[in-house]
């Protein structure tokens, strides 16, 4: 409470000065007149003149006995002019002459003295000993008024409250003010009772009518009677003059009113209070937007509940609760969110902190976020074991489980179920079908297998069920254990109404392509003609034309070369991605069916029409077998030697030399014949084509009279081909079981013996490949980039794709991506299967990507695309690199447009990437609500991937700066900083935080009133 005391204290002591007598006589001695005059003039208050006649009149008497009254009189005379020595004086008096009537006025003066210089201390000393019964009776009330005071003032309540209570009675003129003072401390100590009937006694006088008003209104609302707050306190303001503090008496009655439910009244005279004030209390601010709430002033309440909600106290906490609901009002769920999050971290008042969560867990549920519902209301029935919402919670707990993609927990959860209704199992058959997908996509087959098989337990809703053993089928395929496969796939066909699910089309691929590899081709026939018939099947599908060239393979290998013709063409009118393949396939067939032009043409076309591709080799070295075959051995010899000369790493280089060789025996040239029947000895005597050589090098010299130098290379045949015991064989073989028993660091010295021993083995290209990959599977990643470097660099090992792709990768790890990108482009050359080819193509445009070559990345990015997902991720990465490299072209709205495609498409960590560069890119283009609303998607998505989870509330908190949402940015920030696993993301969202305080302005609260309201 504030007290005016400084007031009430000028209003009692207003009145005269002292009398020294009432009465002289008129006639007098002449030392007598001295005396008179100085009484004269110290009434009049002239105590320098007065001083000096009683001086006079001492010396002249002479008689200490005489003179007391005068000693006095000087004494107190020196008191009014502040003479040092005038204290003294005093006592000096008291001393010599106790039992004089003015020794106790002596203390009086001294102590009132020192009361007028605000020496509290002395006043009371002297004031004490001012015997009461020998003061009359306006010193008594003055003195103990005085008194009381001065212990007010030293804060000793105990005693001024006693000498107030005793002055405040009777008709005199400190009474008012005893009240006054009586009032306030009886309202100090609790007597509200009391403190009511001395302030009003008080307030009869005028100097207090207008300082009584506030702290009697004060007292009323202490004492709850808030009816009779309104009515004194609104007819105190209407008093004139206008009562001190009208504004607090405002506050009180405006509280009065809410305190009685009245929000609409109470805001009006919040409003009145706050008018003109740079800052409030809290609690009013609180009041403020509570009335606002109530009123349905929802800007209002958000505006004065925000300003309070910072405060982690018990207000805080009403305040961040009530925010939340204000929000809700106000349609804005996001913001919402913040504010019961803030509400639920504080554990000061356990009612809010059960009710805020719950409503921060249903909102979650509402906005799709069900991994942070599950979080939120893990351990609900522990932390509120007797909550009225329990079993609400619980259904939301439940459904989240359900819905979420934190399919574990989900799983454990149901699990642990004493009872499980079939909607539940019903659940239970989806979730453990969802963790299988996930663990598919992470490439965790075995585990998928197992999780599909608890889903398959509980086979109530027939899609699921379809989808289970079409993905089991998947799994297996992955793993080449074919006889499980096509088991997984036919079961697909028992499902009742399967066929009218996307499964029955895609197990008919699956197990047709699972037969094709346990090379039941017969059967895998069936099944590809069955999927090429069903109408669901558009050529739009990567599958499509894949299916149709796997028929045809089918029918070349079962000997049908009509069909195998007629499927091959079919596939290449379909624009097939794999195009060369069929074009050599279909060389080949037109070979065996002794349409030779028309098999050339086809070799041919595919040379031209994709010099790069994988089948070239094979391609120039069939044109060559098709000359051979018919005789024409100028124009074979031209093809092998194409192959020989251009096409050096080509692992067909060996029978192309055998082949020529022959070639030229037949156009009578024995010495070119001789040259590459030697070659194929000395270069690859290892190679199965080598027993070839050494009967055609034998024939070729016997012919040409050269039969002596057949003994040289028949024992260089030898040596490369020894006895199975043979010591080099031995090692070799040792050092390779010690590779693939996975013991690589007992490989690794094996290897470098066996490359030192036999530098000139025919083995030494392949050992040297087991090396640097024991190296790398053993850790030494620089040793291993060394020896696979050889490898890729000599390019005769038959290791040279794993080993080129090992090189490349190694480079790019270690950000020499330019030399990745070149390592990347061989492997795209050479890759010996569509795996292998799509890994080429992902490192290349990832290594585009970071040499800034963003052109070239989302070239690369479409040929991916175009291909089809031919592994787990790599259309998922072609849709993601495509996007980055448009955003980092400041192509934004393309940028944008990719991202959202990736997002959809892609549920791993490429997705979750996605996702959050989109809200990124809508932030850069200031489409904030846009950039929320994707942002705040992410979790339900892809909660699972902690960074890109991070990075995305790391934008939300960006976002809420940008749009001036200070309460909600740092509420955002402390919620990563509390729950974020990543250090990175923890430690960014601290620095955040740090920045956004600093530049945050805040206003300090006032200084509260004594009372709490």
């Amino acid at each position: 409470m504030k007290l005016p005391h400084k007031f009430a204290l000028a209003t009692a002591l207003l009145g005269g000065a002292h009398a020294a007598q009432a009465q002289q006589p008129l006639t007098f001695t002449s030392e007598e007149r001295f005396f008179q005059e100085g009484l004269e003039l110290f009434d009049r208050e002239k105590y320098g003149a007065a001083q000096q006649a009683f001086a006079q009149y001492i010396r002249l008497i002479n008689d200490p006995t005489k003179t007391a009254d005068a000693q006095y009189y000087y004494a107190v005379s020196g008191l009014h002019l502040f003479h040092p020595d005038a204290e003294q004086l005093v006592l000096q008096f008291a001393a010599r002459y106790p039992a004089h009537p003015k020794a106790a006025v002596a203390f009086f003066e001294l102590g009132t003295s020192f009361f007028d210089k605000k020496n509290y201390d002395k006043a009371i000393q002297y004031l004490e000993q001012a015997p009461a019964d020998r003061l009359d009776e306006a010193q008594l009330k003055e003195s103990e008024f005085k008194l009381g005071y001065s212990y007010f003032s030293k804060k000793n309540f105990t005693k001024a409250k006693l000498l107030f209570d005793r002055n405040k009675k009777g008709n005199h003129r400190y009474s008012y003010a005893s009240s006054y003072y009586a009032g306030y401390l009886a309202y100090r100590e609790g007597d509200y009772i009391g403190a009511k009937l001395d302030l009003k006694v008080a307030e009869r006088d005028d100097n207090y009518r207008t300082i009584v008003p506030y702290m009697l209104t004060e007292v009323l609302y202490k004492e709850g009677n808030f009816a009779e707050v309104i009515s004194y306190g609104e007819k105190s303001l209407q008093m004139t003059p206008k009562v001190q503090n009208p504004d607090e008496i405002e506050l009180l009655v405006g509280d009065a009113y809410f305190q009685r439910n009245d929000f609409k009244t109470a805001s009006q005279y919040f409003r009145n209070y706050a008018e003109g004030k740079k800052t409030l209390d809290k609690t009013v601010q609180y009041k403020m937007g509570f009335a606002d709430y109530k009123n349905n002033d929802i800007k209002g309440a958000i505006n004065n509940l925000k300003a309070v909600a910072f405060h982690s106290d018990s207000l805080g906490q009403n305040a961040s609760y009530h925010l939340g609901l204000s929000y809700l009002k106000d349609n804005n769920k996001q913001f919402a969110l913040g504010a019961f999050d803030q509400a639920r971290k504080l554990n000061i008042d356990k009612n809010v902190k059960e009710g805020a969560t719950v409503k921060y867990a249903q909102l979650n549920y509402e906005l799709g976020n069900f991994s942070e519902v599950i979080s939120s209301l893990s351990s609900f029935s522990k932390d509120f074991p007797n909550s009225k919402f329990a079993d609400e919670a619980d259904d939301i707990l439940s459904e989240a489980y359900l819905n979420s993609n934190n399919y574990l927990e989900a799983i454990a959860h149901i699990e642990k179920l004493p009872r499980r209704s079939h909607r539940i199992n019903e659940t239970y058959q989806r979730v453990t079908y969802y963790q299988a997908v996930k663990l598919y996509n992470d490439q965790l087959f075995q585990q998928a297998v197992q999780m599909l098989d608890k889903s398959l337990g509980f086979p109530y809703d027939k899609e699921i069920q379809a989808a289970s053993n079409f993905l089991k089928g998947e799994a297996y395929s992955i793993g080449q254990r074919w006889p499980q496969a096509i088991v997984s796939y036919g079961a697909v066909f028992q499902t009742p109404n399967s066929g009218r699910t996307e499964y029955y089309v895609k197990s008919r691929y699956g197990i047709g392509y699972a037969y094709y590899n346990d090379k039941q081709y017969e059967k895998a026939l069936v099944h590809f003609k069955a999927y090429l018939n069903d109408n669901t099947i558009k050529a739009g599908n990567p599958n499509y034309a894949d299916a149709m060239i796997r028929l045809a393979d089918c029918y070349y290998v079962t000997k049908d070369y009509s069909q195998a013709l007629n499927w091959y063409d079919q596939a290449l009118a379909a624009k097939s991605i794999d195009s060369d393949y069929v074009l050599f396939q279909r060389g080949v067939v037109y070979n065996l069916t002794n349409r030779r032009d028309q098999a050339i043409q086809s070799l041919q076309t595919l040379l031209k029409s994709y010099p790069r591709s994988r089948y070239a080799d094979d391609a120039v070295y069939q044109k060559g077998i098709i000359d051979f075959e018919n005789s024409n051995y100028a124009p074979a010899i031209a093809s092998f030697s194409d192959l020989i000369d251009n096409r050096s790493g080509s692992t067909l280089v060996p029978q192309a030399l055998q082949k020529r060789g022959v070639a030229y025996m037949n156009l009578r040239k024995p010495t070119e014949a001789i040259a590459d029947f030697k070659r194929v000895i000395d270069q690859y005597p290892t190679h199965p084509i080598a027993n070839n050589a050494i009967y055609s090098l034998q024939e070729a010299l016997g012919s040409n009279n050269q039969t002596e130098q057949l003994d040289t290379y028949l024992t260089k045949f030898k040596a490369a081909n020894p006895e199975s015991d043979a010591l080099e064989s031995v090692e070799f073989e040792a050092a390779k079981s010690l590779y693939f028993n996975e013991k690589y660091k007992q490989a690794i010295p094996k290897f470098e013996a066996f490359l030192k021993t036999y530098p000139a083995s025919a083995s030494v290209a392949n050992a040297r490949y087991f090396l640097g990959d024991s190296y790398w599977r053993a850790g030494d990643k620089a040793n291993a980039l060394r020896s696979l470097k050889e490898v890729a660099i000599e390019g005769k090992s038959e290791y040279l794709s794993r080993a080129l792709q090992r090189v490349a990768d190694m480079e790019f790890e270690n950000g020499n991506f330019g030399e990745a990108a070149a390592f990347y482009s061989r492997l795209r050359d050479v890759a010996a299967n569509k795996k292998e080819q799509a890994n080429a193509l992902m490192g290349l445009m990832k290594s585009f990507y970071f040499t800034n070559d963003f052109n070239n990345t989302i070239l690369i990015a479409d040929e991916l695309i175009a291909r089809g997902n031919s592994t787990l991720n790599a259309y998922n990465s072609a849709l993601l690199y495509r996007g980055k490299a448009n955003y980092a072209l400041n192509r934004l709205d393309q940028a944008a447009k990719e991202f959202s495609t990736a997002a959809t498409s892609a549920t791993d960590v490429n997705g979750a990437e996605a996702h959050f560069l989109l809200s990124e890119v809508y932030f850069r283009q200031k489409k904030y609500k846009e950039a929320l609303d994707n942002a705040f998607a992410f979790s339900n998505a892809f909660a699972d991937y902690d960074f890109w989870l991070g990075k995305t509330f790391l934008l939300i908190s960006d976002i809420y700066v940008v749009q001036n949402e200070a309460f909600q940015a740092k509420s955002t920030l402390q919620s990563i900083i509390e729950g974020a696993t990543n250090q990175e993301i923890v430690e960014e969202a601290k620095t955040k935080l740090a920045e956004l305080e600093k530049n945050t302005v805040t206003a300090p609260s006032s200084t509260p009133n004594d009372s709490k309201k």
